[in-house]
């Protein structure tokens, strides 16, 4: 059951996609692991679409952020840390 409830989202997703969306290119791919032998991390993504994605931490934890186009065209900003008690977003727009 699960597997077709994905594939389902997999649909309603490609199906609200615009023309930008898919037509979008990747601008930034950065990827650094084990920065200090503990399992530390830096990861960065920039797409032409107006996507972008940073992340930062280690086993103990995450903190991050991204940027999504909104309906407006003003960038949503969504900062975040993840660690033993959750997701915690804070939305700002």
């Amino acid at each position: 059951m699960l597997k077709y409830t994905l594939i389902f989202a997999l649909f309603v997703v490609l199906a609200s996609c615009s023309e930008d969306d898919l037509q979008a290119q990747l601008l930034k791919s950065e990827n650094k692991q084990n920065l200090d032998g503990a399992g530390q991390f830096q990861h960065e993504i920039t797409v032409s679409n107006g996507i972008q994605v940073k992340a930062q931490g280690n086993v103990n934890g995450i903190q991050g952020e991204y940027f999504l186009p909104g309906e407006d065209g003003k960038q949503i900003r969504v900062t975040y840390t993840a660690d033993a008690t959750g997701f915690h977003p804070k939305v700002e727009e």
